[in-house]
């Protein structure tokens, strides 16, 4: 009994793991790992460019150049013969005023006010559908210092113009590109210098990619409200914004900790590359970028934290920017490079390969400080369940999960891009049919297999076996039953016959009458004792029937009941044999 309980049992599992698996098999890819181009598709919606711009009032000096100092200083060299020709002269003019340009942009007693801005910008990303987002805390907040070097290098872009005309009218000379910007950036430093801000003030915005072609951002930001700003580097660079609006798409933060040496990690952002005047010709250059390196290790900051070192390359621009895993989800955020001197000029230029992220663990304590969930929204979810079925060539369905988007939120980034792609590819006849499966057929087949397996398994518990003799099969019976005696009915009896076999002898029975002697058809074989059939483990915890007796006795000849004390059969009167 309990064996073939065993055996419904796993015909139950059998039949329901080929439905469990096939139903398993069509979720998410959650936990895998992932192609990098899907990656790029799956976040590239809620990788958000985040601009700051910081505005002022602000009071420099009126700046002279000190040509005589420049004349004296050359004088000598000229004499020498060690310059001679008028590229000679404006080279040795330009490298020393870049030595030493304060020994000759001094300031006069005479100042200039001006109302000037500037702005800076890096990537970020959104973790709920209503808002909230994450980049880096040098994105939106500057040290007054960096302010006044920024608002001196881009809001006074006019007077160092100028001055710099001044200077070459002077000296009777003519700076190409290079010199030109050095010379501007060291001009810049100067009036920093000297520089006075009032009523300064500075505002945040979030740009989405446009829904679709011609691509791009989106002409009007979001204004952002700062939620959390930690410090810029080398302190814990991290801030959380939010910005008014819904059905935003998201991008999943995952962790860090168990991130190993040498595993894949992937940037996305908008680095400064993007700002090229050439590409800014095409709003539709502007998306964000994926780079893919590897992860190389982990820092500690003089803070006691650690960062993530990463060789995926990354700029400026990228600062902000989410940094995967191979599954999809964000692990760090990229926030500063590595740079080194070039030349004797003082430049520096960026060395790729040794980039580094503020760990997911870190955005995590931030949200968590100001009160905020990471939440994937129903819309990035179907986003990202047409994006599985475009991969899978499923075109006709990812267009499906596209429009449900669409229908949502037709501002929703890249949507009309996806739309598009998926109609191509149905025009082209590429699309593979789904196996439409709704979800109440999904139920219904669920309910059927289990109610069959159900019944199987019912069937088998209720049926009992029978018992079995040596003689062949006997007919189930109750333990009460099966101890009773085995009731024959009584031998008709016969006109009298020849004997076969000399009859024993009959002790006299004191009847009214004597009996004829007759002796019976044939003698009945001994009834043996009944053994009680083994009973189901069910039945025998039922009570029994009427109490048994103990050694019950048969009549040899007809197999009738015999009373304990009886000397004679009372049904065929044949004497007790002992």
């Amino acid at each position: 009994m309990v064996k073939r309980a065993k055996i419904a049992i796993i015909l139950i599992v059998l039949t329901l793991f080929p439905l469990l698996l096939f139903l398993s098999g069509c979720g998410s890819k959650a936990g895998q790992a992932v192609d990098p181009p899907r990656i790029d598709d799956y976040n590239k919606p809620g990788t958000v460019y985040v601009e700051t711009t910081w505005k002022a009032d602000v009071v420099v000096p009126v700046l002279t150049f000190d040509e005589t100092a420049m004349v004296n200083k050359l004088a000598p060299l000229a004499a020498a013969g060690l310059i001679s020709t008028d590229q000679e002269i404006s080279d040795a003019i330009i490298n020393e005023f870049l030595t030493n340009p304060g020994l000759y942009l001094v300031p006069t007693a005479s100042s200039q006010k001006k109302s000037v801005e500037t702005s800076g910008w890096g990537s970020g990303f959104i973790v709920t559908p209503d808002g909230y987002a994450v980049t880096n805390a040098h994105v939106v907040v500057k040290t007054d210092d960096e302010i006044k070097q920024s608002l001196a290098a881009s809001g006074m872009a006019d007077i160092i113009k100028q001055d710099i005309a001044d200077i070459e009218n002077a000296l009777n000379i003519t700076m190409g590109d290079d010199a030109y910007n050095s010379v501007a950036a060291a001009e810049a430093d100067i009036y920093a210098t000297y520089l006075t801000m009032s009523n300064e003030n500075s505002s945040s915005e979030m740009f989405l990619a446009a829904p679709g072609a011609p691509g791009g951002l989106v002409k009007d930001g979001l204004p952002c409200e700062t939620v959390k700003i930690g410090e810029s580097t080398p302190g814990k660079d991290v801030a959380i914004l939010k910005v008014s609006a819904n059905n935003l798409p998201t991008v999943p933060i995952g962790e860090d900790t168990a991130t190993k040496d040498g595993e894949q990690a992937i940037a996305l952002g908008y680095p400064d590359a993007l700002a090229n005047p050439a590409l800014k010709q095409s709003q539709d250059n502007i998306k964000p970028s994926l780079t893919i390196g590897s992860i190389s290790g982990r820092k500690t900051m003089p803070g006691g934290f650690d960062v993530l070192q990463t060789d995926a390359a990354i700029t400026n621009g990228n600062s902000g920017g989410p940094l995967f895993n191979n599954k999809g989800d964000v692990i760090g955020i990229t926030t500063f490079g590595t740079v080194k001197q070039v030349g004797s000029s003082g430049d520096q230029a960026q060395v790729q390969g040794f980039n580094f992220a503020m760990p997911s663990t870190i955005i995590k304590q931030f949200l968590t400080e100001s009160n905020v969930t990471p939440t994937q929204g129903q819309l990035t979810q179907t986003y990202r369940e047409g994006v599985d079925l475009f991969y899978g060539e499923h075109y006709s369905a990812a267009k499906d999960k596209f429009k449900q988007v669409s229908d949502a939120n037709p501002a929703f980034p890249y949507i009309s891009d996806q739309i598009a792609a998926s109609t191509d590819k149905i025009n082209a006849g590429l699309d593979k049919s789904t196996f439409p499966v709704p979800m109440w057929l999904i139920v219904l087949i669920v309910i059927l297999v289990i109610g069959t397996a159900g019944a199987l398994y019912m069937f088998v518990i209720k049926k009992k076996p029978q018992a079995v003799t040596a003689g062949g099969p006997a007919a189930t019976t109750t333990p009460a039953a099966a101890a009773a005696p085995v009731q024959t009915p009584p031998v008709q009896k016969a006109e009298p016959v020849a004997p076969s076999q000399p009859a024993e002898p009959v002790e006299p029975v004191a009847p009214s009458e004597p009996a004829a002697p007759t002796e019976p058809a044939a003698p009945a074989e001994p009834v043996e004792k009944a053994e009680p059939a083994a009973a189901a483990p069910e039945a025998a915890a039922e009570p029994a029937g009427e109490p048994q007796e103990e050694n019950p006795r048969f009549c040899a000849y007809c197999g009738h009941g015999i009373p304990e004390d009886a000397k004679f059969c009372p049904n065929c009167s044949k004497p007790v044999k002992h």
